[in-house]
């Protein structure tokens, strides 16, 4: 009998010991000074008793009250402060050392003032402040709090309320001086979690010193659409003076565009040189009886020098060169090359030499045309800052000021890149690659929407209608001027033909008849070699593989290797192998190298609510 109470002992103990707090607050006492300007100083006392040894107590403070941003200063505290955080809605701080614990009683002293300032109720002024936020985190024995206002107050228009954060009932007890100017009053118990709220509802006019606000964003807001129209009517007007492209008539041709390898025909098809372009040399220079290409075994393959090159082009003898540096007079193996970064190197300048050969009489782009398209850039940029600082001008502090601003510049920049290259996909690639760039650009924007809408809704505290409104235009903006600034750019006269030609020879690859294939490789027994090269960098090699399926061609010369005469699609996947098998592994290992948010307006009536005024808060130990 004796061991079963011993052990219900140990257990009750136990269970005590698991819900027993680690400390408590035994008195906050809270000094309220209230001046005409709506700000007001406060004084907290906080005795804490902490059971187990710990650093010290925090404070977590609400600087925003509605949309309503609240001025803190000269936060002042008798121990150490240690400022944690100040966001846009709280102050949170830690008073104690990180180096030293303390046990058993401790009283901490802390003073601000807090600017509250315009309340914007035209209807009348109020007094609402939270003396115990619903933020505290253990019970408090014991809350006292005397508030001293600046000018006698009418009794009757006085509350207090208590309890979870929406409680309407009276809690604790108030009295109001005899002259109507403080008020003291105090409540015993308050648990976790609890608020308690003091309320005064004041004549309009009471805070006689305050600034009023004025709340410009719609005013604003109008001045960015007229703004807006004024730049964009100037856009249109560039774009419709200097950037109108001549009618694009591409002809179907039979021959390559004049005097253009593959490499510069991938180039100047999708304004990248890449690896595909890089490796179709190899077949253009095969073709032309440079060199040869011997498959050692499955995906080995060595490259022969049969005579050297000696061309004007820059770009081309750096890539010729690159290619035999590495090798002997048997040729170099390309996985030797796969694996030099100095390859890499040579790949890597091949391409800078092939973007600067298309300058001076060779230049892609009509030059007035882009000078010109930067003005685009500009309104956009200035419409966006406008657009920005009027949408959020009712929140005060200026700090979201940067959200619709960084979003705004970061589309700007994003849809002058993306607009091109979905242009050109739709205008001269495959429609499947042509959607996917689009959605993906749509999927973008759907979450550019999605986050700036709630910037405005749930920061500035912006009505639906409102936050659908500027969300839309924040991403309109961007969206229009970057795309005026893309289609201002203009063709060359030597680009539009150059262009036209490349155009016109990819319809032919791609839809030449096999009657007509037939005809010509009786001329020209190896049209198919003669063509794989910009096949490749067109991106039509399994198109034009497909169309000698069923039609006898010669054997490449330039191959050597096992087996007969090979299938064409032989070739087609010899491209990828070699692209894969040298230039792209080398162009990893040069990369892997290192190398080279209208204003809220309280309602109260003839009272608050637990938890729901000004400043308050909670807090905790440490």
């Amino acid at each position: 009998m004796k061991r079963s109470s011993f052990l219900v002992c140990i257990l009750l103990f136990a269970l005590v010991s698991l819900v027993a707090s680690d400390y408590t607050f035994r008195q906050i006492d809270m000094d309220v000074t209230v001046d005409l300007d709506n700000s007001y100083h406060v004084t907290e006392r906080i005795v804490a008793e902490f059971f187990v040894p710990k650093h010290g107590i925090y404070r977590e403070i609400p600087i925003r009250y509605g949309n309503q941003r609240i001025g803190l200063k000269d936060l002042q505290a008798s121990d150490p402060i240690i400022k944690d955080d100040v966001s846009s809605g709280w102050a949170t701080f830690r008073l104690g050392d990180a180096d030293v614990k303390v046990k058993g009683l401790k009283e901490y002293v802390i003073s601000y003032t807090m600017e509250i300032g315009d309340d914007r109720d035209r209807e009348g002024d109020f007094f609402y402040y939270n003396i115990l936020g619903p933020g505290w985190q253990e019970e408090i024995g014991l809350v006292t709090f005397t508030v001293r206002l600046p000018s006698p107050i009418d009794p009757r228009n006085v509350s207090l309320t208590g309890g979870r954060y929406g409680a309407t009932r009276q809690r604790g007890e108030y009295t109001v001086s005899a002259d109507g100017t403080t008020i003291t009053g105090s409540a015993r118990t308050m648990k976790p979690k609890e608020a308690l709220t003091l309320y005064i509802d004041l004549e309009e006019g009471y805070f006689s010193e305050v600034k009023k606000f004025v709340d410009l964003t719609i005013p604003l807001y109008i001045g960015a659409i007229v703004l807006f129209v004024l730049l964009a009517f100037h856009s249109f007007s560039i774009w419709k003076r200097y950037g109108r492209d001549d009618p694009f008539v591409p002809v179907v041709r039979f021959d390559p565009p004049t005097d253009l390898s593959p490499l510069e025909v991938g180039y100047l098809f999708d304004g990248v040189v890449d690896a595909k372009d890089l490796s179709s040399m190899l077949f253009y220079w095969a073709d032309r009886g440079y060199i040869r290409i011997e498959e050692l075994k499955k995906k080995e393959y060595r490259i022969i020098k049969v005579k050297d090159l000696v061309s004007p082009k820059a770009h081309e003898q750096r890539l010729f060169d690159a290619f035999f540096k590495h090798g002997d007079e048997e040729g170099v193996l390309l996985k030797r090359l796969a694996k030099s970064t100095t390859f890499a190197k040579d790949i890597e300048r091949t391409k800078s030499l092939t973007r600067s050969w298309f300058t001076k009489e060779r230049e892609l782009k009509d030059q007035s045309a882009e000078r010109k398209r930067i003005i685009p850039f500009l309104h956009g940029v200035l419409l966006i800052v406008f657009h920005a600082w009027g949408t959020t001008y009712s929140y005060p502090g200026g700090a979201l000021l940067l959200v619709p601003l960084a979003f705004g510049i970061g589309l700007l920049v994003l849809t002058a890149i993306a607009i091109p290259k979905i242009f050109d996909s739709w205008m001269f690639a495959r429609k499947g690659k042509a959607f996917l760039k689009s959605g993906v650009f749509l999927l973008v924007y759907l979450i550019a929407f999605g986050i700036i809408f709630m910037v405005y809704r749930e920061e500035v505290l912006l009505p639906p209608v409102l936050s659908l409104l500027f969300g839309t235009s924040a991403l309109g903006i961007p969206l229009l001027f970057a795309l005026f600034g893309a289609i201002t750019a203009k063709r060359s006269a030597y680009g539009q033909k150059i262009l036209e030609e490349i155009v016109g020879y990819r319809e032919f690859i791609e839809k030449v008849e096999i009657d007509k294939l037939k005809v010509m490789i009786e001329d020209d027994p190896e049209l198919f070699y003669h063509v794989l090269g910009y096949a490749i960098v067109l991106g039509l090699e399994n198109t034009w593989a497909k169309k000698f399926d069923s039609i006898d061609m010669a054997q490449a010369s330039w191959y050597i290797g096992s087996g007969g005469i090979h299938h064409p699609f032989f070739y087609a996947t010899l491209a990828n192998n070699l692209t894969t098998g040298a230039i792209t592994k080398a162009l990893y290992t040069q990369a892997s190298s290192g190398s080279g948010r209208g204003p809220i307006t309280p309602s109260f009536g003839g009272g608050g609510f637990s938890g729901g005024g000004f400043s308050g808060g909670g807090g905790g130990a440490w």
